[in-house]
């Protein structure tokens, strides 16, 4: 009986990390899908179907003619040929079709181990939350490209930010059922001084990768490509171009780059002070290692961000950087289970 247990929880916890790791690699698609200004390419929304890509040249003229008549062809990309659209296709493709894979992989598991009783009763109301956000993330994501496809060829950053915001929280909560399936609490969430400020690096965290989300959806990284002044100052000309004080901080691209980049150097300070404070504690050896690893990655973050900026946001070093943004995310929520799990 023992063994039968613990092989059903072995299993319950590598299909938790499966999961967990397929929902890390559907945000970096998404951000890939974004960079490569992709999100548009599909005109359609079909949940169920639609999985079969175009495979004739006539599937393909017809997709490339519905395209056509979206404003971001007509606006922008009127001298486009049917080989860039491909390029493009495929990368939204690839997203909604992974986005598919992920909803069988959760589903089929979730009613084998509901008829298996594998599932505590908090468990089984954990993952039905999963669920509905995940629901709400399909709903969400055609929301968002319904926005472009009117007569604006840009996605609303709003939606892009509720999409990926919607997409760390599944993350989250998937991460964190992982750790506890792995890694069982000795007793209720419970935490002291190092947990809260490791807290708080983790909500600023977040609220930098938000930032981040409109930094990306308006393309304000390329606004200003030097650091740390823009146009030789701190507070470069144009920060408040609306009269709506709030408004500058979600649709002024230049006030958008400048409140994401302080923001990650605050971010930076707060968790690096942290965790030289934290890590002259008695601590134990796996509350030093996630330490280590926030203290490697947002080191890394701040270095990708810089070399991003400077060099005009180049594909590869800013799907790095978003990627990186997200492991930070992950390593420092494992970091805060370990120092609530005592």
């Amino acid at each position: 009986m023992i063994n039968k247990r613990f092989s059903n929880n072995t299993f319950l916890g590598f299909w938790l990390l499966i999961l967990t790791l397929m929902v890390y690699a559907i945000i970096l698609i998404g951000g890939l899908t974004r960079l490569t200004e992709s999100g548009l390419s599909m005109v359609d929304w079909r949940p169920l179907m639609g999985t079969i890509p175009p495979i004739s040249f006539e599937d393909w003229n017809y997709l490339f003619d519905q395209y056509k008549k979206t404003p971001e062809f007509i606006i922008l990309n009127k001298n486009m040929v049917l080989q860039e659209f491909k390029y493009i296709f495929w990368w939204e493709y690839s997203h909604r079709l992974f986005a598919r894979l992920i909803g069988i992989v959760f589903i089929i598991p979730f009613i084998y181990f509901l008829i298996k009783r594998s599932l505590t009763k908090k468990q089984i109301i954990q993952l039905i939350i999963v669920f509905i956000f995940a629901i709400i993330q399909a709903v969400v994501g055609w929301w968002m490209v319904k926005s472009g496809l009117t007569d604006d060829p840009y996605v609303s950053q709003y939606r892009l930010s509720f999409h990926l915001t919607n997409a760390i929280i599944i993350l989250s909560i998937l991460l964190w059922l992982t750790l506890e399936n792995f890694f069982p609490k000795q007793n209720n969430f419970k935490l002291d001084v190092s947990g809260i400020l490791l807290m708080i690096a983790l909500f600023l965290c977040l609220l930098t990768i938000i930032s981040g989300s409109f930094v990306s959806a308006t393309d304000a990284g390329k606004s200003y490509n030097t650091f740390p002044l823009m146009d030789g100052k701190f507070v470069p000309e144009g920060y408040l171009i609306y009269e709506n004080f709030f408004i500058n901080f979600f649709e002024n691209t230049i006030a958008i780059q400048f409140n994401h980049r302080w923001l990650a150097i605050f971010s930076f300070i707060w968790t690096i002070s942290i965790i030289f404070y934290i890590i002259n504690k008695e601590i134990t050896f796996s509350q030093k290692i996630t330490c280590l690893i926030i203290f490697v990655l947002i080191s890394l973050q701040i270095l990708l961000g810089i070399f991003t900026l400077i060099y005009n946001v180049p594909l590869i070093l800013a799907s790095i950087h978003q990627a990186n943004a997200t492991l930070l995310l992950c390593s420092l929520l494992t970091s805060l289970y370990f120092f609530s799990n005592r």
